[in-house]
């Protein structure tokens, strides 16, 4: 692969390069601010600390790029193809990312705040550390995505697909979590204060020591002989019903299951 010598100097001297071949290019630490890159072929570009703020970068591909500490605050990046992109401590802030493939995408430390990513591929990606605060993750594939320690503090998930996803000491306060699916999905320390499960799907998923102070859509009374979030079974015990973290979820227009039913309902833990 090798960069258009033509399409880089069209880009330096006007910040229009729509459509064009910057593969490879290195573009690091450059004022790229309200540049027109649309549709460009940016795959193993080199944009290390570079200002790309307000930028259109729409359904440009992004993928394997370099763009650790970029500035991309009010960027267009909805519908890129970024599978392997490396945003690590990059700014995102109020970034339109709808619709983007960002497949193991590497997002540690990434200030994602008030971003929307809604509908996105997220499948496998590395968010520890994020902040997503206000931000909109509607309808998005977080499948086995790895969430330990972010901030998605009054953040929008409804309808996101967090199966087998990890969301360890996450803080999850006044979430939207409608409809999500977190089957298997790790919790263990995460904070749901206030958040809205109406509708989630828990099964399988890891509660330990989970805080839901003020959540909606859901309850915690336990059934006979086992307490409510207590504490998940000892590395290299079997557990007892005893040890089982008990919740169930109230769906909307739904009835409290009763007891016959409500060993369909534990959600038992999972190794951390």
């Amino acid at each position: 692969m090798a960069t258009n010598p033509t399409h880089i100097k069209r880009l330096l001297s006007t910040k229009q390069c729509q459509g064009g071949d910057l593969r490879d290019a290195h573009l690091a630490r450059l004022n790229l601010s309200k540049a027109d890159l649309s549709g460009a072929h940016l795959i193993f570009a080199n944009l290390n600390g570079a200002n790309l703020q307000n930028a259109n970068l729409s359904g440009a591909d992004v993928s394997f790029a370099n763009f650790v500490g970029a500035d991309l605050q009010g960027a267009n990046l909805s519908g890129i193809d970024g599978q392997g992109v490396n945003f690590l401590d990059a700014k995102l802030i109020e970034a339109h990312l709808g619709g983007s493939d960002l497949v193991f995408a590497n997002l540690v430390n990434t200030d994602l705040t008030d971003a929307d990513l809604s509908g996105s591929s997220l499948e496998g990606a590395n968010l520890i550390g994020i902040t997503l605060n206000g931000g909109k993750l509607t309808g998005a594939n977080l499948t086995g995505a790895n969430l330990g320690q972010s901030k998605l503090r009054g953040a929008n998930l409804s309808n996101a697909q967090l199966t087998d996803a990890r969301l360890v000491d996450a803080d999850l306060t006044d979430a939207d979590l409608t409809g999500v699916n977190l089957r298997n999905a790790n919790l263990l320390n995460a904070n749901l204060t206030g958040a809205n499960l109406t509708g989630a799907d828990l099964t399988g998923a890891n509660l330990a020591q989970v805080k839901l102070d003020g959540a909606i859509g859901l309850y915690q009374s336990p059934p006979t002989g086992v307490h409510p979030m207590s504490n998940p079974p000892s590395p290299g015990s079997h557990g007892s019903g005893q040890q089982t973290p008990y919740l169930s979820l109230l769906h909307s227009g739904g009835d409290r299951p009763d007891n016959s039913r409500s060993a369909n309902n534990h959600i038992t833990p999972i190794n951390y």
